[in-house]
């Protein structure tokens, strides 16, 4: 494709035998090559390869019931901004302080394989489930041109390069991976009242009973995200915290354990398995940044509805909607220092939210 993409572009009247399969022609009889050409103009000139590719999917599946998409992306040369530099001299000695060194030493990849499945309505039903599959790699999530990160034992001292000559050091999962990723959304009219399954030849007032419910929602499910857990020392420099050695950890943090009526992810056996006082001098942890995978993430918000009709023209909703339905609570990273007392406490802070129900009307008219 990107073969016929460049032909296509290099010349105004090549005709590209494989645009000329995947396109047959719009309703004026173009040839394929013409109505991609029609089609991806501007994507054409600016060489945009990617967003050509996508129009070509949605041409082919526009009319389908499921899709499905493989993207990857790179990116290299990204802006940095590294530690104060210790190789750097001041020329000025009277302006103390630090330096900060901007640069172009970061990178990232990124994988992914999308599904998404639809229904249209049907029989009352329909709905639209998407999965991705994804992988996210780089050696720093943080944006440098927002924040400094030097000494912190926070997510976000990830970004802070171990050691400037070795920026591989800080490659693996982004902050933001999310391996597996669910979401879907539906809407269901019940199969009851006048003209429908249940009831078709029903009164006026049992159709006002059974009637005019329907029920919808949205569930979003994801894998969990990575986080770094850090020794609470400085063995490889000044400036950041090495990450913690780890003697027989898996990335997989098991689930939440309640101690003492506080809830952790860490229970006393994992813990145990991270020793005090190591990794050795000059060297960093065995565990690395981001080893570490969090459970995963849990939201399924709920509506229903009941219409009654007024008159032909006059209608009124009652609805409810519900977040987090089955308040189901979703913690957030623990305490991830080795030396702290809270070591693999989890402070009470959540993602998402406590179950809210909201109730309202609206009348159609």
């Amino acid at each position: 494709f990107i073969d016929a993409f460049n032909a296509i572009k290099a010349s105004t009247s090549y005709n590209s035998p494989l645009i000329n399969t995947l396109f047959t022609g719009s309703a004026t009889n173009n040839a394929g090559t013409a109505t991609f050409r029609s089609l991806s103009s501007a994507s054409i000139a600016n060489g945009s390869v990617a967003t050509a590719a996508v129009n070509v999917s949605q041409r082919l599946c526009q009319s389908a019931d499921v899709t499905a998409h493989f993207c990857s992306a790179t990116g290299l040369q990204l802006l940095s901004q590294t530690i104060a530099n210790p190789f750097l001299f001041q020329h000025y000695p009277q302006f103390s302080g630090g330096i900060n060194v901007f640069d172009t030493s970061d990178y990232s990849h990124y994988k992914a394989l999308e599904f998404i499945f639809k229904r249209r309505i049907t029989a009352g039903l329909g709905y639209q489930l998407g999965y991705t599959l994804s992988l996210s790699k780089d050696n720093r999530s943080w944006d440098p041109s927002l924040s400094t990160v030097s000494t912190a034992n926070a997510q976000s001292a990830s970004s802070t390069p171990f050691d400037l000559r070795n920026r591989a050091l800080n490659y693996a999962w982004s902050d933001f991976d999310r391996r597996h990723v669910f979401q879907g959304t539906f809407v269901y009219e019940l199969p009851f009242g006048k003209g429908k399954r249940f009831g078709k030849n029903a009164s006026r007032l049992v159709d006002e009973v059974i009637g005019g419910w329907q029920v919808a929602g949205t569930v979003l499910w994801t894998s969990g995200r990575p986080f770094t857990v850090y020794s609470g020392i400085n063995t490889l420099s000044n400036v950041v915290q090495s990450t913690a050695d780890c003697n027989g950890c898996t990335r997989d943090i098991g689930k939440l354990v309640v101690e003492s009526g506080r809830n952790f992810w860490f229970d006393a056996n994992t813990r145990a398995l991270f020793p005090l006082n190591a990794p050795a001098a000059g060297s960093i942890g065995n565990t690395g940044r981001n080893f570490f995978l969090a459970p995963p993430y849990f939201q399924p918000d709920v509506s229903f509805s009941k219409r009654f009709r007024i008159t032909e023209s006059v209608s009124f909703d009652l609805r409810a909607d519900a977040q987090n339905l089955i308040n189901h609570p979703s913690f957030d990273l623990p305490t991830a220092t080795v030396t702290s007392s809270i070591f693999g406490r989890i402070n009470d802070s959540v993602q998402n939210n406590a179950r809210r129900i909201q109730v309202s009307g609206k009348i159609y008219f």
